[in-house]
């Protein structure tokens, strides 16, 4: 008997429930991610290690985006090497890099850029274009970092993505 009661409850309770409508999955603008680009500003005579730069740059390529990618917040494309590199800089031709970007199907741009004065002053720059805005103010920012070594570039990426997408970057 008191099973035969729990089981008419249990019916009784599914039964009024109100019946929810199937919801299609939230779709995510598609983003293009540029790699990182080097502007060194310092006299070409310091004698920087050009290999070192390009390595730290593509690793922040890479963990750029990873964390895009694993925080599922945007629909990360890759056409293959062509997505990789803007035909113009940021500060060149911001429509530009928009028209760029909309050709590959984005509905927004990243792009990222270090600026490297000397081997102690450095800046992190990260724009976002919203590719059918692309006359509107970009979100983004700069963040100076001291120090030319891969923990404070990741350190200042970190920062970057975070004000920028709102998006953490795993050390």
């Amino acid at each position: 008997m008191r099973r035969a009661a729990i089981a008419l409850l249990a019916c009784l309770l599914l039964t009024s429930q109100p019946a929810t409508a199937w919801q299609a999955p939230v779709a995510h603008p598609s983003l293009l991610i540029a790699n990182v680009d080097l502007v060194e500003l310092a006299p070409s005579d310091e004698g920087y290690d050009q290999g070192a730069d390009a390595a730290r740059t593509a690793m922040l390529s890479g963990r750029i985006r990873a964390a895009i990618v694993a925080s599922h917040k945007y629909r990360v494309l890759n056409h293959g090497n062509a997505d990789g590199k803007p035909p113009h800089t940021y500060n060149d031709c911001k429509a530009c890099i928009a028209d760029w970007a909309s050709q590959r199907g984005a509905d927004y741009v990243l792009v990222t850029w270090v600026q490297k004065e000397s081997e102690l002053i450095l800046m992190i720059n990260m724009a976002l274009i919203d590719v059918a805005h692309p006359d509107q103010p970009a979100k983004g920012g700069s963040v100076d970092l001291r120090g030319d070594t891969d923990d404070t570039w990741l350190a200042g990426a970190s920062q970057m993505l975070d004000r920028t997408l709102g998006v953490a970057m795993t050390p």
